[in-house]
């Protein structure tokens, strides 16, 4: 009887620990009525190299690759994943550098989306605008529609430059359940900035 009762005690120890790590991991997951809108949790990446806004309902999924992915349990399609990754060149201060808005997302469709998707993909780009936060860093954003198979998927992206970085949001839905998702999903797109 007391081995089982030390097992058991090993075993809510682990518990424990597990959920100590995963505590610390999501750290920057937290609700904030005062940072985040009603129905919203403000993340802050453990680095503070960016924060957004994502559904309160949402869960975080590591990525092996190392973005930040946070989804709807219940529908994969509904998610917002952040992609640092390194500048072409370390002199690139902003998006601009690159063109403007809608240059950047034809580009991005053409060179990036096209290669990534099946064969006769219908790829659409839309809405591409620029936006830039109080501390003066100019955001590029655009909207994509990707048709194959008889099936839509609608993805925002958020791009911006800095320290020799290009950060990259994209969210999105399926097609069938855009209408009643495209403010939230605006929302999130709009709160992204980067430190």
């Amino acid at each position: 009887m007391g081995k089982s009762m030390i097992r058991i005690g090993r075993k809510q120890l682990v518990q424990a620990g597990v959920a100590a790590v995963l505590s610390a991991a999501l750290v920057g997951c937290s609700r904030s009525g005062i940072d985040a809108p009603k129905g919203f949790q403000r993340f802050s990446e453990p680095n503070s190299t960016f924060t957004l806004v994502y559904p309160d309902t949402w869960t975080f999924n590591p990525d092996p690759k190392g973005a930040v992915r946070l989804s709807d349990p219940a529908d994969a399609t509904y998610q917002v994943s952040v992609v640092v990754s390194d500048a072409p060149r370390k002199d690139i201060k902003d998006i601009r550098a690159f063109g403007t808005p809608q240059q950047v997302a034809d580009r991005f469709a053409n060179d990036v989306l096209k290669k990534k998707s099946p064969p006769g993909a219908v790829i659409e780009v839309s809405n591409a605008a620029q936006r830039t936060d109080s501390k003066g860093v100019p955001y590029y954003s655009f909207e994509v529609v990707i048709a194959s198979g008889g099936r839509a998927v609608h993805q925002v992206y958020c791009v911006a430059v800095s320290g020799g970085k290009v950060f990259t949001l994209v969210t999105g839905s399926a097609a069938i359940a855009w209408g009643e998702r495209r403010e939230k999903i605006y929302q999130i797109v709009n709160s992204f900035t980067i430190s």
